[in-house]
């Protein structure tokens, strides 16, 4: 069944209108509307919202857009993937807490949960970057205020982008790690910042798997 239907079912089954959902989402009923009848296609974010409104807290979506709830999943497709939340994490939530990073420790101060369909090897979490240092003048950007997903159970790669903590002054740095000779390197994408080589002094916190701008 597409998201839709499965929603539709269960809001029958708990009574609940399109004007009381439209309420809990904070929008018009008629925008509810639009959605409910596939007459448009919200965000992936914005469905498990709203079936998270419906007491549906586990699903899968198949390559089709169709949904599998937790009943379903013994007999679910594998070509399904999950949908979790993740925490948003501040840069001081992750300064004070880098040594517990891989543990729920800092998740408990965290303010705001952001579901995504992305495999996570290790620890997932979110956070909002800072500056412009990986603001390309062409092609692929992570502007500031972008959220990005880290995976920490991942290793990281050649080109991939990874979060950095400097031991020294505890800051954080969102670069591309790139190899130069037997040098690892920090590259930004916006060319009016340093290149900075990868030393001890460096710990590497995890790797970018998904970013998002949100507008609102």
């Amino acid at each position: 069944m597409k998201w839709n239907e499965v929603a539709k079912v269960r809001m029958k089954d708990l009574g609940m209108t399109q004007e009381k959902l439209s309420e809990h989402l904070g929008i018009t009923p008629g925008a509810v509307s639009h959605w409910l009848n596939a007459r448009r296609s919200p965000e992936l974010e914005v469905i498990a919202r709203i079936l998270h409104i419906l007491d549906i807290d586990e699903f899968k979506v198949d390559k089709n857009g169709s949904i599998f709830t937790s009943a379903d999943f013994k007999n679910s497709s594998c070509t399904t993937k999950t949908i979790n939340c993740y925490p948003l994490l501040s840069k001081e939530l992750i300064i004070n807490y880098v040594d517990d990073l891989g543990s729920n420790e800092a998740d408990n101060f965290a303010n705001e949960w952001i579901e995504s369909g992305a495999v996570i090897l290790g620890k997932g979490f979110w956070y909002k970057v800072e500056g412009d240092a990986m603001l390309s003048p062409t092609g692929f950007s992570v502007p500031s205020g972008s959220l990005v997903l880290f995976d920490m159970g991942r290793v990281p790669q050649e080109g991939d982008l990874i979060l950095v903590m400097s031991k020294n002054n505890s800051e954080l740095s969102f670069k591309k790690i790139q190899s130069d000779g037997h040098r690892r390197l920090l590259v930004p994408m916006n060319p009016r910042w340093p290149v900075d080589v990868i030393t001890d002094e460096h710990r590497i916190l995890a790797v970018a798997v998904e970013s998002k701008l949100k507008l609102k």
